[in-house]
């Protein structure tokens, strides 16, 4: 039971947190505000960020599944649960460098976030069983690596970064390009329909932010978006456990 109190406890100190930093004034600003100082094409339309909402529901779900799964061998272990805490804690620790306008400082912690949280999702093995526990871990890890490269992106832009000579929206394509690389491998490796699903609903946010000012970026994400979901439906590499 008690590694089911420190799960609990994490995760509403880290939604509070998070909620404070992304919509209220922590600060003196929100994270929001301060990423829509810099002209970021690869930054969605703010109303995507309340995917930070589906994704604090999904955890509380997943402490509830492991709740009925307490006398089980499916029960959450003592690495998983030191994984998810290390994680919480470099969020924490990010996003507060990141109000405290140490950019480079708070990249690398969230990098350090999304490299215990790839390490969180791998502990889930390709099982039917485990499908319902890794769910909210792939929605977190998905919005997290975005957000990752939300934030390298922001970091080059603030520091002033030429881009050897390439346009910011040829350089949003490319990020965008990578970003859906990495869904499609997960999706075909990780048999994770989760993932790329994640990426889709960011990718709409892009398009919907730079509408017809910015056509080529627009038409990229839309582009992407079909290939995400070509990749959902018909990348269907289905080890023979679950069958």
């Amino acid at each position: 039971m008690g590694r089911i109190i420190l799960l609990f406890t994490s995760v509403i100190v880290v939604t509070l947190f998070t909620v404070n930093a992304f919509w209220l004034q922590f600060k003196g600003h929100s994270t929001i505000q301060i990423i829509d100082r810099l002209p970021i094409l690869f930054a969605p339309a703010n109303f995507i960020y309340y995917i930070w909402v589906l994704v604090f529901i999904f955890l509380f779900l997943w402490i509830y599944n492991y709740i009925k799964l307490r006398r089980t061998d499916y029960f959450i272990s003592i690495p998983q649960v030191i994984l998810f805490l290390c994680v919480v804690i470099f969020q924490i620790a990010s996003l507060w460098s990141w109000h405290s306008e140490h950019f480079l400082l708070s990249f690398v912690l969230f990098f350090i976030q999304v490299i215990l949280l790839f390490g969180l999702y791998l502990t889930y093995p390709l099982k039917k069983e485990l499908f319902k526990l890794r769910m909210p871990i792939a929605i977190y890890f998905s919005w997290s690596t975005y957000l990752l490269i939300l934030h390298g992106w922001y970091l080059l832009v603030d520091m002033q970064w030429k881009g050897f000579g390439l346009s910011s929206a040829l350089w949003t394509v490319i990020l965008m390009t990578i970003g859906t690389a990495i869904a499609l491998h997960l999706r075909y490796h990780h048999f994770d329909i989760v993932y790329p699903i994640v990426f889709i609903w960011c990718y709409l946010g892009i398009a919907v932010s730079n509408g017809f000012d910015e056509l080529l970026v627009t038409t990229a994400a839309l582009f992407l978006i079909g290939v995400l979901v070509v990749g959902i439906f018909f990348m269907k590499k289905n080890p023979a456990h679950l069958k």
